[in-house]
């Protein structure tokens, strides 16, 4: 593959340190790094919250990006009590969710270029999702992705979901590729952290929620779209 040239909309500048070891697989968060579905997720809960006379601040829909639905409802119940209605509010998110993403099905930007040259490479590449199956690869499926992942980890595999390094020491496990190893693509504070204590290169790419100093000392690097991290990913290949 060293014949191939780096795309120019994405070279990579002297701030971008390279990656400590070569790439031998990368492992890509969903919701906010591949779909662009974050957006879409805090419009349907903020609606169904509005639906039942609450008010989902963005402070409190902000919290909620990239953790999952069991600690959600834990801090959904400390905000409004402990009788909000928890499976009324989800039932009807849910529900709005599906109608707006079915409307567009909506990438990142970048996402199928990212997959199509890092398919290239020959590097196997896994999804590792805070969803729950089957909604996690019926979301890869509807968006087209589905077919370039060896391994989908999803929250239904762990006992402790992010921002425990489990997914991410799993979805390596099943790439049979140490985790020191892989690349890691997280949107998210909360992904971050798993995939920074699962020893991974990780690499955080903001969506929703701008990196903080803390987030950018837990990173590799913080990148600006999914094409950068491609081309830091294909120079560890030595694809020039």
């Amino acid at each position: 593959m060293s014949g191939h040239a780096r795309h120019p909309e994405t070279p990579l500048t002297a701030s971008v340190p390279p990656l400590p070891r070569r790439a031998r697989a990368v492992i890509f968060d969903m919701d906010g790094t591949l779909l662009d579905t974050e957006s879409v997720h805090l419009s349907a809960m903020q609606a169904a919250g509005r639906a039942l006379g609450l008010d989902f601040t963005d402070a409190l829909l902000f919290d909620m990006v990239g953790v999952h639905r069991d600690l959600n409802t834990e801090r959904l119940f400390g905000h409004f009590g402990p009788d909000f209605p928890a499976d009324a509010f989800y039932a009807d998110a849910d529900a709005r969710f599906l109608a707006l993403w079915r409307e567009d099905t909506p990438l990142r930007p970048g996402a199928r270029e990212t997959l199509e040259r890092l398919s290239a490479l020959g590097l196997p590449l896994a999804i590792c999702t805070s969803t729950v199956s089957p909604l996690a690869q019926g979301h890869l499926a509807e968006a087209g992705l589905a077919h370039f992942f060896a391994a989908i980890v999803t929250r239904s595999d762990v006992a402790q979901p992010k921002p425990h390094a489990e997914p991410y020491l799993l979805a390596a496990a099943r790439l049979g590729v140490p985790a020191a190893e892989c690349v890691a693509l997280e949107d998210s504070p909360n992904g971050l952290r798993a995939a920074a204590a699962a020893g991974t290169m990780a690499l955080l790419v903001p969506d929703l929620i701008a990196a903080s100093a803390d987030m950018a000392a837990l990173a590799h690097a913080v990148l600006p779209d999914l094409l950068t991290a491609t081309a830091l990913i294909e120079a560890s290949a030595g694809v020039a």
